[in-house]
């Protein structure tokens, strides 16, 4: 791999990831991103517990705590605030379940710790070609030549477009909020998220005493509530336990981000001979438990052990391939009754699933957790 080339197209999370991730196994890597800047609206972020195991593989374990807020219990409660469950699995290591954290200063991090001059902002790609290499053609006129591509270009991935032009985002029927609220009125410790009719309201602190929020909604149009304000939401959430409406009266309209939420049916396979798909270009889904920054940064680390390993880069992609397929089949099944509990909207039938959640041991709901943010090979290599 020393004399062979590795773009890397979106200077996203994921994008970021994969290089620091190569360049930790000695890989370079050129990564083009089409925008001005990478920094985007600020906002907090969940990272769980696998996103930080790869952190660490990446060396910047102790930097990212160190901006960030951690715990390891999450509290599911119902929209009255009774606990219904708590994710509280205890790690034999040092690593936390949850990581809270400013978009900004993840971003900063990882910006930091890029070799010099491996990216390239204002590249909009508008073209490709396969062969031997892949030729990159962009906005500006130029063009880049690679032996290898990485698509890290996101959920509407142009490059899955024209490779796999059957692969198409669709709608989940839901809506998200994310919100920020820097001078908050109360303080807020623990990570909570609230299932009720009427939608999911995640809570989690941040540092500076700042406190992020989030809010899913189902919809049957995936535009009909992207000119909700806070008052909206507080109508919505008017009868959900305390701080929710405190909260939603202590957040301005410009402290919002609303997205509709699109899933990818995961590619099969995610190779198209010398270019792979990581991310959300390869796998976009509900975020349940962060898990979406948390799967983008452990394909990095997944991906880059198989190139360290692997004579040729063609055979890495095979084999990092086979072992995304089953990690993600994992992810799914070990979520799956959480997906679908989450989204039961009728009053009656969320008592039902509370108290069937309830009834859970701990032990249950903890090696669900377990699962999915150990990772292989971690403790060895920490």
């Amino acid at each position: 791999m020393e004399d062979e080339k590795i773009a890397i197209v979106g200077g996203g999370i994921s994008g970021l990831c994969t290089a620091i991730a190569l360049q930790k196994n000695g890989i370079h890597a050129e990564i083009y991103e089409k925008e001005k800047r990478v920094q985007q609206p600020d906002t907090g972020m969940i990272l769980s517990g696998n996103a930080i195991r790869a952190f660490y593989l990446m060396g910047l374990g102790p930097e990212l705590l160190a901006h960030g807020l951690d715990a390891d219990a999450c509290q599911l409660k119902s929209d009255f605030g009774n606990t219904i469950a708590t994710f509280d699995y205890h790690a034999p290591s040092h690593i936390p379940n949850y990581l809270f954290i400013h978009r900004s200063s993840l971003q900063k991090i990882l910006m930091d710790a890029l070799l010099p001059g491996c990216l390239h902002l204002e590249k909009h790609l508008i073209d490709f070609t396969q062969g031997q290499v892949v030729t990159l053609f962009f906005k500006d006129g130029t063009t880049v030549d690679s032996d290898y591509l990485i698509s890290c270009d996101g959920a509407s991935s142009p490059i899955r477009s024209k490779l796999f032009p059957e692969s198409t985002l669709t709608h989940t029927g839901y809506s998200c909020w994310r919100g920020l609220i820097e001078d908050p009125p109360l303080q807020v410790n623990a990570y909570t998220e609230t299932w009720g009719a009427r939608g999911k309201f995640g809570i989690a602190p941040l540092t500076d005493q700042q406190i992020f929020w989030y809010a899913f909604k189902k919809t049957s149009d995936d535009s009909s509530l992207s000119t909700w304000t806070p008052i909206d939401l507080l109508f919505n959430f008017f009868y959900y336990h305390d701080p929710i409406q405190e909260l939603l009266e202590n957040t301005s309209a410009d402290q919002i981000l609303y997205d509709d939420i699109y899933e990818l049916k995961p590619l099969t396979p995610l190779q198209s001979e010398n270019i792979l798909f990581l991310g959300d270009s390869a796998h976009a889904s509900m975020p349940n438990i962060g898990q979406g920054a948390s799967q983008a940064a452990e394909d990095a680390v997944y991906l880059a052990k198989w190139l360290s390993k692997e004579a040729s880069g063609l055979e890495a992609f095979k084999k990092y391939t086979q072992h995304k397929r089953e990690r993600t089949k994992q992810i799914k099944d070990e979520m799956k009754i959480y997906g679908l509990a989450s989204q039961v909207d009728f009053p009656i039938l969320c008592s039902i699933r509370n108290k069937l959640l309830q009834m859970a041991p701990a032990s249950f709901h903890n090696e669900k957790l377990r699962r999915i943010i150990e990772i292989e090979e971690d403790m060895e290599r920490m």
